[in-house]
């Protein structure tokens, strides 16, 4: 299908020297390749993201960690429902908020934290292939750079800010 060309829309950021889209095509195939590692443990994406998350923070809340992964607190409360039936995780009243639960994870969850690891490892090794030491130090610099900039740019610029610098150019 052949689009009518606009002059008055700006040049289009190739590709491969947009940000928004290197990040975002990394990610959609990083979530491809590990959900199918994944499935052959019969766990998914979702189940070891909340289970590393876990291990990370121990205690956590069942709304923080919705948070960490970006999903409604419902839908983790059934992610979650499932992880304690695997006997992976428990959920403890949280003593300063008593509608508030904290998560651990269990003895149970070791092996499959410890294969989580591993597979993520194994992948990450992989992903950087070709990559000169330096070259993977810079790549984490900036990257944590850039996430640094954009949780600051999340803070600190309303909306109408936003709209207002697009509309100006």
């Amino acid at each position: 299908m052949n689009l009518p060309e606009h002059d008055d829309m700006g040049p289009l950021v190739p590709e491969q020297e947009s940000l928004g889209f290197l990040l975002a095509d990394n990610l959609r195939l990083t979530r491809r390749i590990a959900s199918q590692y994944f499935e052959q443990y019969q766990l998914t994406l979702s189940q070891a993201k909340a289970l590393l998350g876990v291990r990370r923070w121990q205690g956590i809340r069942q709304v923080d960690l919705a948070d960490f992964m970006d999903i409604q607190p419902i839908s983790l409360a059934r992610l979650l429902d499932q992880l304690a039936e695997n006997g992976w995780i428990e959920r403890r009243p949280d003593p300063k908020d008593r509608r508030a639960f904290q998560l651990y994870l269990t003895p149970a969850a070791a092996p499959i934290v410890k294969m989580i690891t591993a597979a993520s490892t194994e992948f990450q090794q992989k992903a950087l292939a070709g990559l000169t030491v330096a070259q993977q130090q810079a790549l984490f610099a900036g990257l944590n750079q850039v996430r640094e900039n954009l949780a600051a740019l999340g803070k600190n610029v309303s909306e109408s800010e936003v709209v207002s610098e697009v509309s100006e150019k």
